[in-house]
């Protein structure tokens, strides 16, 4: 049988850079192909020129037996029977999630939309993905993880062959992964194909029957699933074999704390939260997606309305905006580093120096700016982050998602900050930026910050921090630390949603009485809240700009995130 892809020899370079190099591999029927290698190796350029967002500068495509042409893209492509999820979103925030999954395709008569028709399409399409929202709520309502199921969603509308997911699970949690796996082995038993793209080895070995690796923008090998395993494929990805994954965690005594929250409460998503920031170590923030994690980081950089007393050294402060987080000494790097932690339409250079204007501007005069300083300071920071660009004129966008991590959390380090929260610091990135970005984050404790990260990573929460506070439903239900914290015990905490000790347990009655199964318990639909043509809210994105610096509207879609017409 013909493969259904076949990708041979494909070459392209940008401004001289060349990323990819004579790249071939292909994909059959009834498969599901991993790709795999570090940021950078060229996973999303190749995963471009199939999509058609760009053009090869050698080499060929050859899609279900036929070569694509130089007119092929994303419209043909989905066309032909191509779908494709990214992990950056493109979505639209203010259409309704029908409205985004059949963009392009509205139902219509005589030039008008038949919303009602939109909405009874779309429904079949969210129970396969497993969403039981309403599908006239507003897509910018939801959150990430379910608008990234909606991208889901809006890829099966065509009822694609082959199904492109290129790091379409980092923002899911378990439950919602396991709903895609569902989606990718039905597509692969009726005969279609799924090229699959994670950071996250288990789910690599989980799904993938082969596993493909690029470096440096070449095939370094093929590897039956059965014939290889984690060691093999991270040896092929960084060249070298990858020990020392998490740095040692901090050996001095618990000092006072430096930031202190007493009942933070930011409504409808936490509640009566405590927590103690101590210079020199690292809290974390574990739990299931959604619990009110995300919340937490935002009421203490201003972004979210709260209540509760926040003290720092001791006495209350007021944190009403990102202004007034910044000039206490806090730092924010967000979830979505590509809307909100970087302005990719800018350079490097650009977003490097944007916290640290006033003190680059001679005489605090934002009118001018002393670029010598400026290009020193850059300078240091690309070294000692070790961040990949061609240059400091570099585009953010054209980065990797690594680099872009980077950049977004070293353009703080120049103001001193005393207090740095982190929201998911390594969704996804590669196995070796990852480790990268432990080291530092240690570093900097050492230096005496204050960290809080928080992560749906278990495994990277055991690792890197030495306490985490677990919430379910908005609440802190157990606190571990030392030989307490194990990833059995913050998993169970984050399900049962109470503090567990594995020791106490009783053993299970030897032989329970069986039970009829209670009827599941459905979750509310998310309503409407209103037209989806109603007037756009405030985003976080606009409120990050407040405190730093006005952004494009313009800056996407880029390079390996299509927006589908």
């Amino acid at each position: 049988m013909a493969p259904l892809l076949s990708v041979e020899e494909l070459s392209k370079s940008f401004a001289g850079n060349q990323v990819l190099r004579e790249v071939s591999f292909t994909v059959e029927p009834g498969e599901v192909l991993a790709l795999v290698g570090e940021n950078g190796a060229g996973k999303s350029t190749v995963l471009s020129l199939v999509t058609g967002l760009l053009a090869p500068d050698s080499g060929r495509i050859v899609h279900d037996g036929a070569p694509v042409t130089r007119a092929w893209s994303p419209h043909r492509a989905r066309a032909a029977g191509i779908g494709s999820v990214h992990q950056e979103l493109s979505l639209n925030p203010h259409q309704s999630v029908a409205e985004n999954i059949f963009l392009g395709a509205w139902p219509s008569r005589h030039g008008l939309v038949r919303a009602r028709d939109l909405a009874s399409r779309a429904l079949p399409l969210l129970e396969r993905v497993g969403l039981d929202v309403d599908p006239r709520t507003r897509a910018g309502r939801l959150p990430l993880g379910r608008q990234q199921l909606v991208e889901l969603a809006k890829a099966l509308a065509a009822e694609p062959r082959l199904l492109i997911l290129d790091e379409a699970t980092s923002a899911l949690d378990e439950e919602q992964v396991g709903v895609v796996f569902e989606v990718v082995r039905e597509l692969r038993d009726s005969g279609g194909a799924v090229i699959f793209v994670s950071h996250r080895m288990a789910e690599l070995f989980a799904v993938s029957d082969r596993l493909t690796v690029l470096k440096d923008g070449a095939v370094m090998a093929t590897r039956e699933r059965e014939r290889t395993d984690h060691d093999d494929i991270v040896r092929l990805m960084v060249g070298r074999e990858l020990s020392d994954l998490f740095p040692q965690k901090a050996t001095v005594p618990t000092g006072e704390p430096l930031l202190r929250a007493r009942g933070l409460t930011v409504a409808g998503a936490c509640s009566a939260v405590d927590l103690d920031l101590v210079p020199g170590r690292i809290l974390g923030l574990g739990g299931l997606q959604g619990q009110g994690q995300r919340e937490v980081l935002r009421a203490l950089f201003g972004l979210a309305r709260h209540t509760g007393q926040v003290t720092l050294d001791g006495r209350p402060v007021r944190l009403p905006s990102p202004r007034d987080a910044i000039r206490h000494g806090i730092a924010y790097v967000p979830e979505d580093r590509k809307t909100e932690g970087v302005h990719t339409a800018r350079s490097v250079r650009d977003n490097l120096a944007l916290p640290s204007l006033r003190t680059l501007a001679p005489g605090r005069r934002l009118t001018t700016v002393d670029r010598a300083a400026e290009t020193r300071l850059v300078g240091e920071l690309i070294e000692r982050l070790q961040v990949r660009a061609a240059s400091p004129a570099q585009e953010a966008r054209r980065l990797s998602g690594g680099n872009q991590q980077k950049v977004a959390l070293a353009k703080w380090l120049p103001t001193g900050p005393r207090v740095l929260l982190l929201a998911e610091p390594t969704r996804g990135i590669d196995i070796g930026t990852k480790r990268e970005i432990y080291h530092l984050l240690r570093r900097l404790a050492d230096d005496g910050l204050a960290v809080l990260v928080t992560s749906g990573d278990t495994m990277e929460l055991v690792g890197l921090c030495d306490e985490v506070a677990v919430l379910y439903e908005g609440t802190i239900v157990d606190r571990l630390a030392g030989p307490a914290l194990t990833e059995e015990r913050l998993v169970r905490a984050s399900v049962m949603g109470r503090a567990t000790d594995l020791a106490a347990e009783p053993p299970p009655d030897p032989a329970p009485a069986p039970a009829p199964a209670p009827a599941p318990e459905k979750r509310p639909r998310e309503e409407p809240e209103g037209p989806a043509s109603a007037e756009p809210t405030t985003t976080p994105h606009d409120l990050t700009a407040t405190a730093t610096a006005p952004t494009d509207a313009g800056d996407r879609p880029e390079p390996g995130s299509v927006a589908h017409a």
